[in-house]
């Protein structure tokens, strides 16, 4: 967002910024903040002391000053840009005690805590689709423009769920600069039979593919419903690593070159928020397998930074973290990693 030309990030993360209205179940409310898969990507890759260029499409009238809060804690923002065209970057979701998402009809539900219902989330409708286009752009896709030159000279970088299109150009993108440890997180919309045939290409050049069961049994619906079975059809097509998360929190981590499986269980953290821990995970892994080059590691340290946004809410909850407390926590999971 600005002209001159900012140092190398260690890694370049892409996806989306939003402004978040959140009611969990076990804290207070969380409204009209800073959040989006983005915003937890990074927080959690600022944990680990990383320094991450940001890559995103914002709303015109998204607030300065949550950018200036990323910019302050060590990331770029070089890469943010503003759309020509409004986006409704509003998010809400309400959870029960047993922590179930819930995201339509928030009038009803800031009744049911007798809370005053925000102005901001007037007109409020979720936006996710539930199908991405083959062929045509989002005003928040990202283009291959918006990515800063410098950017490309990073070796790392992880892509959020954004949409297929993004998903399709953004590897080749990447991989054509310096990066050489590229991550994805599967988007919804195309996780579906009727995107079979563009999986393959779509991850071929991704190091590590990050997916949930329910993800996995949808897209292979008809084909398969063993993991780890839809483990290896993914990494045949490229992938160094596919990582599964269980609805149970656990982890299922398969190495296509070591034909290698493990099993990691969830920190026993006390969730307070959900929001956000898939992301939180991503940033994690990426800044994990940056240092230690071992996806083992890299899933611990994703778990760990999971662990931490659960228990509260927002992306910057997780740079609250106690001095030695990561490191804790790293030694408590590493003892519980299982090979199967």
């Amino acid at each position: 967002m600005s002209d001159y030309i900012n140092p190398v990030p260690d890694a370049v993360l892409v996806g989306r910024m939003r402004r978040e209205f959140i009611l969990p179940a076990r804290s207070a409310a969380y409204l009209n903040r800073p959040g989006g898969n983005l915003g937890y990507a990074a927080a959690s890759f600022l944990l680990w002391d990383g320094k991450p260029g940001l890559v995103s499409r914002i709303n015109p009238d998204f607030p300065s000053e949550w950018l200036e809060d990323f910019k302050n804690a060590g990331a770029d923002i070089d890469g943010i840009r503003q759309a020509i065209d409004p986006i409704d970057d509003r998010f809400f979701v309400t959870y029960s005690e047993d922590q179930q998402a819930r995201y339509e009809n928030p009038i009803t539900w800031f009744a049911d805590r007798q809370l005053p219902f925000p102005p901001e989330l007037l007109s409020y409708s979720p936006t996710i689709p539930i199908y991405c286009s083959k062929t045509e752009y989002r005003t928040d896709s990202i283009r291959v423009t918006d990515v800063p030159f410098t950017y490309l000279e990073a070796s790392a970088a992880h892509i959020c769920p954004i949409d297929y299109i993004s998903h399709k150009i953004l590897p080749s993108v990447l991989k054509g600069g310096m990066v050489s440890l590229l991550t994805m997180r599967a988007g919804n919309c195309y996780m579906d039979p009727i995107f079979w045939e563009e999986i393959r290409a779509l991850i071929s050049d991704v190091t590590a593919f990050m997916i949930t069961d329910a993800q996995a049994v949808k897209l292979f619906q008809g084909r398969s419903v063993d993991l780890w079975e839809i483990a290896g059809i993914l990494a045949n097509y490229g992938p160094e690593y596919i990582i599964i998360h269980a609805k149970d929190g656990t982890v299922m981590l398969y190495s296509r070159l070591k034909r290698k499986r493990w099993v990691f269980p969830s920190y026993p953290s006390k969730p307070a928020d959900p929001t956000g821990m898939l992301d939180a995970f991503d940033g994690g892994f990426l800044a994990g397998y940056r240092k230690e080059y071992d996806a083992v590691q890299a899933v611990l340290h994703g778990l760990v930074s999971a662990s931490f946004c659960s228990e509260g809410s927002g992306p910057f909850y997780l740079l609250e973290c106690l001095p030695g407390l990561k490191e804790a926590r790293l030694k408590v999971l590493s003892q519980q990693v299982m090979e199967v």
